[in-house]
């Protein structure tokens, strides 16, 4: 059966507004799911607040310049000098006379005793202990090798008695140097003058003292059996 017109055109118009309400339901909800720019933009805004601070950049490599916010440590000014070099002082005069200060006088025996009859070997020795060359007159007429008794009251007999010289002996002696004078004793006693009389000394102790002009030596004992 036929329909009127009017209620055809009425239901065409229904059908094709629930496909505009239907369409535009479609297109809100796309719209609402994917969002616009500045939706994106704020998202996105939001994401790198919440990301932690960057790393300090890697160190340059070796040989490259970087700028410094802090300037460079300031030069130190030179300062010129001069220097006054003093010359060394001249060495010591080998010919000057050595001091009594600086000179040591000992005596030594060959053996400590002897039996009567016997030679003891006495031997005067000189040495400069000071520090400096220097020179000393050493002439016989300076050396002297006493032997006397323990207590040194009894002068029994001196090298200088029967042998006299005057020649000077004039010798430059380095520091360390020892000069030796070596005298046998024939076992009698003497005098100055060197009178012909003498005696031989007995069997006993007896003291050895060397001598240099004003210089002593201490004491040695020789023993004679």
């Amino acid at each position: 059966m036929n329909e009127p017109t009017s209620i055809y055109w009425r239901r065409r118009m229904v059908a094709i507004g629930g496909v505009v309400v239907a369409l535009v339901v479609l297109g809100w909800a796309a719209g609402g799911f994917f969002g616009d720019g500045s939706q994106v933009e704020d998202t996105n805004a939001g994401v790198r607040e919440s990301q932690p601070p960057s790393s300090p950049p890697p160190p340059p490599p070796p040989g490259s310049t970087t700028s410094s916010t802090s300037s460079a440590a300031p030069t130190s000014a030179v300062t010129t000098t001069t220097t006054t070099t003093t010359p060394p002082p001249p060495p010591p005069d080998p010919n000057l006379p050595c001091p009594d200060t600086a000179m040591q006088v000992t005596v030594e025996l060959g053996a400590p005793q002897y039996r009567v009859g016997q030679r003891p070997v006495l031997r005067l020795v000189v040495a400069n202990a000071g520090t400096v060359p220097c020179t000393r007159d050493l002439s016989r007429s300076l050396r002297e090798v006493l032997v006397t008794s323990v207590d040194g009251a009894n002068r029994l007999w001196s090298s200088k008695d029967c042998y006299q010289s005057d020649e000077p002996d004039l010798r430059i002696m380095q520091p360390g140097e020892r000069q030796q004078y070596e005298v046998k004793w024939a076992g009698r006693t003497s005098a100055p003058g060197c009178p012909t009389r003498r005696t031989t000394v007995q069997a006993g102790t007896y003291h050895v003292v060397g001598k240099l002009g004003g210089l002593t030596s201490g004491a040695v004992p020789l023993v004679l059996t």
